[in-house]
């Protein structure tokens, strides 16, 4: 019995030194230089394939060192460019570097700068990296200058702004109410037990042994550069483009995964193990169950396009950057596509409450009462851009707007709206009569039985203009007075002209 229990204890032991060997061949098969490229080549793809979507080793990148130029394999994943590798030992990636080593990278990072193309990759990643490095260098400074601070409590980190939550309850960040994750190990964060990092930009959450590995750059910075969400509908390119591997950590999709474990004093049989490679239907890429967990949202393209509203599976990183663009008003939907306004009747009447607030916002913005009571901030808060055009949306609008609730919100402000509107002495002043029928009853250009001229915005009861075949009598009138004109300055030009030709009476 003990014997058994010694044999299995034996086997975490075995596979370690496995993984050890299978390691220390990878390195010794880069560095020779007699041996040959298949050998070099068989040695990585073992390396690759022998790594698993939540271990260390996914997310290892060569590096070079210093003095000898020699490859080494490096603990931390490094998102640079290729032709920027060369570089990466100066340009500083632990965020636990001396203010002096700072100063270097960042003196190092300028130059870098000045001599890349414009508008290249490399210039954009040196410009988002010299960005981090000052912002490290500054926290960093006032950590120093400050005596009471233990340790750091934020962190800047490939674009993110982690901010420390330490362990134990009353600390930097209150404590989760649900389980939550690694973003880059996928384990469990325990909260009363373990440090970890939030980044207050895209809410990444990582442990505090994974925040200075992680490679994926801010959503804030992708959104910041994108400016708008990706309205093409799942743009897959294919993995045959992405080399067969995940998008974000490089990781070798849809491969076999060999290995020989010695147990019970004789070899078994080679195990398989299968990456799957993962669809995200917002970016169109594939990724592997590390950076994808089948996460699903909206899709802003199917939207727009197909007025889908059906959740899909995204990636981390895709769903991450649509979080950010929910709230912000950036999708033209008129001109994007304009025949959704003709086929769904709320959509028209959404846009039509909009037109309507737009007219109140201008006689509220010029009220002086209205000023005083902050109707317009009490009513409508930060979604002002709703009152100000009817062209802009968000995708939680068009999401409300699906499902009743916006027109519902809009309806409220605008009974409000037309309460004060109808109520108030100054804006009662503003109001327009209908001149085709002279009727004392006074009129808005937001009611609903007027219309307003596209010329000279002159207001209308909407059935006295269809009795007028629609032709304002206020540019008739300034049609023919403009005509009028035009012929008494033609009559004196042509008396001036010719004076024998004038009348007796303008003798």
């Amino acid at each position: 019995m003990n014997t058994l229990r010694d044999s299995l204890a034996s086997i975490p032991g075995a596979v370690q030194n496995l993984a050890t060997a299978a390691s220390n061949y990878y390195v010794a098969a880069r560095n020779s230089q007699g041996q040959n490229d298949s050998l070099s080549t068989a040695a990585e793809d073992r390396l690759s394939a022998s790594s698993t979507p939540t271990t260390e080793s996914l997310h290892s990148f060569n590096e070079i060192d210093s003095a000898s130029g020699a490859i080494l394999v490096s603990e931390k994943s490094l998102p640079i460019p290729a032709s920027l590798v060369k570089e990466q030992w100066r340009l500083i990636f632990n965020s636990e570097a001396s203010v002096q080593d700072l100063q270097e990278a960042i003196n190092h990072c300028k130059d870098l700068v000045l001599i890349s193309e414009e508008n290249s990759e490399e210039r954009r990643w040196l410009v988002r990296h010299l960005v981090d490095l000052r912002y490290s260098l500054e926290e960093l400074q006032e950590a120093q200058s400050d005596k009471l601070e233990v340790g750091p409590t934020v962190k800047t980190v490939v674009g993110h702004h982690f901010t420390a939550r330490q362990r134990g309850i009353g600390k930097t960040l209150p404590l989760p109410t649900q389980r939550n994750y690694c973003d880059y190990c996928t384990g469990i964060i325990w909260s009363v037990v373990q440090a970890s990092y939030f980044c207050t930009d895209c809410r990444y959450m990582a442990h505090q042994k994974c925040v200075d590995k992680v490679t994926r750059v801010c959503a804030h910075v992708i959104a910041s550069e994108r400016q708008y969400p990706i309205l093409e509908i799942c743009p897959e390119i294919g993995l045959a483009a992405q080399q067969y591997k995940c998008m974000e950590c490089q990781t070798l999709l849809n491969c076999t995964l060999h290995t020989t474990i010695q147990c019970f004093g004789r070899k078994s049989k080679p195990e398989n193990s299968w990456i799957e490679p993962r669809l995200c239907d917002y970016t169109g890429l594939y990724f592997c169950p590390s950076c994808h967990w089948n996460d699903q949202s909206v899709i802003p393209a199917r939207v727009v396009h197909n007025w889908d509203f059906l959740p899909r599976k995204v990636s981390r990183s895709a769903l991450q950057e649509i979080q950010l663009f929910l709230d912000k008003p950036l999708i033209r939907l008129e001109e994007a596509n304009p025949k959704l306004f003709v086929f769904l009747e709320k959509l028209a009447t959404v846009k039509k409450l909009r037109t309507n607030l737009v007219y109140m916002r201008k006689y509220l913005s010029e009220c002086r009462q209205a000023l005083e009571d902050k109707i317009l901030e009490t009513q409508i808060g930060h979604r002002r851009y709703l009152i100000q055009s009817n062209e802009l949306y968000s995708i939680n609008d068009l999401e409300q707007t699906e499902n009743g609730t916006l027109a519902d919100y809009l309806h409220k402000v605008f009974n409000c709206f037309d309460k004060h509107i109808r109520s108030c002495s100054m804006c009662m002043a503003k109001a327009y009569i209908c001149e085709i029928c002279s009727n004392d009853e006074v009129i808005f250009p937001f009611d609903d039985g007027c219309i307003i001229c596209d010329m000279c915005n002159s207001i209308y009861h909407r059935v006295c203009m269809t009795r007028k075949n629609m032709i304002c009598p206020k540019c008739v009138r300034v049609q023919e007075r403009r005509l009028q004109r035009e012929r008494s300055i033609e009559s004196k030009e042509n008396n001036e002209n010719n004076p024998n030709n004038a009348r007796p009476n303008d003798i």
